[in-house]
């Protein structure tokens, strides 16, 4: 058993991804914005209203930029703030506008720096302000390690070059340890993109999965509403009782049943497993349902082989190659003369279970759905006696592969055992899906669906109409149409 590996939200979610990245960003960098701008226009404010208070301390070329430099970063990121950023509307923009302004803002600083400090920037004040506006940009701006370096790493390279040419000539070995470990002050605000964005990403798959689960569990359930709006309703009368039960293995499964009436009252009951579990199966079933419906509007009164004729031909043309089959058994019941009509396509047997009698196993007459075409397959049809008390019970194969903790299925032996009861159950269906549920360990592996048929005490069935046992081929008018 493979051990599934965590999804990355960009490859599961990628619009829905993006989407919600670019908003935060956007979001984040007009917070970026206002509070630079109210740090410069601060620090610009502080420095006008030290000059007319001590005006002998503003002498210098150098100290007379130190209010100059700021007010020009202020309006250089109120320009950002209320023009530019209103225009951007990709994150790859609003990245490259950040970069700008923070490359913007270390040329006017540093020349500001470099003037105050002499004819170069210390490599304490140029570390200081690259570690300083590095932490602050990766706070306040989400993005990842290599896009917070964008802007710091230019300046960065330049100040390296500068060292190197200058510093290496003066002190070898103090400008190599200083430029050997000048990285470490970039450290911090990748570290801080990195784990910010990280986080970020898995609170937003998280978030994203929980959606849209929840979104398919809702539309699981109205896809469930209307598939089992397909099924039958059982139903009682005079001469019989028609009951089924249905466990899907999920929310929708590939068993069905359909039941309906010939125009001289006979019963008939349609059982069909399509191949697959779950959504892929349950879309099969809508399909076939619909044929279904549309073969016997336009022949009421078809019998089972001819109707798994039918079926063969739809499944082979349409569904075959895309791998899929089905197995489906019918059953027909005329009350009035006491005969039941069977034909199965590849399905489990189907028992009948003579009143006060042992039941016996109904095997199948024909191949699998759509594994051949119509001109070569052949389905045989079965002809048995139906009396009062009697009951046929047609099953899919999710009740005999119950497993239980050994590995061992219940089989087609173990239902039938199950059926050989000293007293019969008040519902057939709901005593066999307990059998198979109790035998079973842990959830269902396969979809369960069991129906009955029961003949009640009422009209005496025709001796003459019933043929025990007997197998026919269906009739040549019937395999036509």
């Amino acid at each position: 058993m493979s051990t599934s590996q965590p999804v990355d939200p960009r490859e599961e979610f990628r619009d829905d991804y993006e989407v919600a990245m670019e908003s935060w960003l956007r979001r984040r960098f007009t917070f970026f914005c206002i509070f630079f701008f109210a740090l410069e226009s601060v620090v610009a404010l502080t420095g006008i209203i030290a000059r007319f208070i001590a005006p002998e301390r503003f002498t210098s070329i150098g100290s007379g930029l130190s209010f100059i430099a700021p007010t020009v970063s202020a309006v250089l990121v109120g320009l950002m703030l209320w023009n530019v950023r209103p225009r951007l509307e990709r994150r790859r923009d609003l990245i490259r506008a950040a970069n700008l302004l923070i490359l913007l803002l270390g040329v006017i600083d540093l020349g500001v720096l470099g003037l105050i400090e002499g004819e170069s920037i210390s490599t304490g004040g140029f570390l200081a302000w690259v570690f300083a506006m590095h932490v602050a940009s990766t706070v306040l701006l989400p993005w990842t390690p290599r896009e917070s370096l964008y802007a710091v790493g230019p300046l960065y390279l330049v100040w390296v070059m500068i060292e190197t040419v200058i510093g290496i000539p003066v002190n070898p070995l103090g400008t190599v340890l200083a430029l050997g470990l000048s990285p470490l002050v970039l450290l911090p605000g990748m570290a801080i993109a990195h784990f910010r964005v990280r986080r970020w990403s898995r609170r937003f798959r998280s978030e994203a999965v929980t959606r849209g689960f929840l979104s398919l569990r809702r539309e699981m359930s109205q896809a469930r509403t209307i598939h089992e709006s397909l099924f039958p309703r059982p139903g009682r009368d005079e001469l019989l009782d028609f009951d089924f039960e249905f466990k899907p293995m999920r929310d929708l499964g590939g068993d069905f049943i359909h039941a309906s009436r010939t125009p001289d009252g006979r019963l008939r009951v349609l059982l069909l497993d399509v191949t697959g579990h779950g959504l892929a199966a349950a879309m099969t079933v809508t399909r076939l349902s619909g044929e279904i419906e549309r073969i016997i509007a336009e022949q009421p009164d078809i019998g089972p082989a001819a109707l798994l004729q039918c079926l063969n031909h739809y499944t082979e043309l349409l569904l075959s190659q895309h791998s899929i089959f089905a197995t489906a058994v019918v059953a027909e019941v005329d009350p009035a003369h006491g005969v039941l009509r069977y034909a199965n396509a590849g399905h489990p047997p189907a028992f009948l279970k003579p009143n006060k009698r042992p039941s016996r196993q109904l095997g199948p007459t024909a191949m699998l759905l759509g594994a051949v075409p119509l001109d070569e397959y052949e389905c045989g049809e079965t002809r048995e006696r139906f009396e009062p008390g009697d009951v046929v019970v047609l099953y899919t194969d999710g009740c005999t592969e119950s497993r239980d903790r050994r590995g061992k299925m219940l089989g087609i032996d173990g239902l039938e055992r199950a059926m050989d009861v000293p007293q019969a159950p008040n519902r057939w269906t709901t005593h066999l899906v307990r059998v198979a549920e109790s035998f079973q360990t842990g959830q269902n592996e396969d979809d369960i669906l069991v129906a009955t048929i029961s003949r009640l005490a009422g009209v005496v069935p025709n001796e003459s109409a019933t043929d025990r046992a007997t197998a026919i081929p269906a009739s040549p008018t019937e395999i036509a149409s």
